[in-house]
């Protein structure tokens, strides 16, 4: 989610500051939260100023890029491999327990394809529709 815009964040500063209402009023006239309106004030109070904070980053994966040669090796060895068995044989050398999709996201990044699933046998039954059969209709 984009952070509000800074002329919003002034024109509600400047707003509260000339005192034309309540927290809950301006949050109700500016159409944003009440919790958003306290903070901003609060951020301004403390620090002076109304910038939006940067992203924070997010976590870390646990999959560090120095690794990566070891997952592109683990990809031509087990082409058919699932994400599943990838994360095991990874777990097996780097002694670290990656997720499916932390593994995803690795292949992702480094283009490399995989098998969607695990081979599985042709049905023995087919279904077909008889263009033949009869509507029975209820009493």
């Amino acid at each position: 989610m984009k952070p509000y815009s800074l002329d919003l964040r002034a024109k509600i500063l400047a707003a509260y500051l000339q005192k034309e209402g309540s927290i809950r009023q301006l949050a109700q006239r500016f159409k944003v939260s009440a919790r958003f309106v306290w903070d901003l004030i609060h951020r301004f109070r403390s620090s002076g100023n109304y910038v939006p904070k940067p992203h924070g980053g997010g976590n870390p994966s646990r999959i560090n890029p120095s690794q990566h040669e070891i997952i592109i090796a683990l990809v031509k060895k087990y082409p058919d491999a699932t994400l599943k068995e990838l994360c095991t044989h990874f777990e097996e050398q780097c002694q670290v327990t990656p997720s499916k999709s932390s593994m995803h996201r690795v292949l992702d990044k480094l283009k490399l394809t995989r098998k969607k699933r695990p081979s599985m046998r042709l049905s023995v039954t087919r279904r077909i529709s008889k263009p033949s059969a009869k509507l029975i209709k209820r009493k």
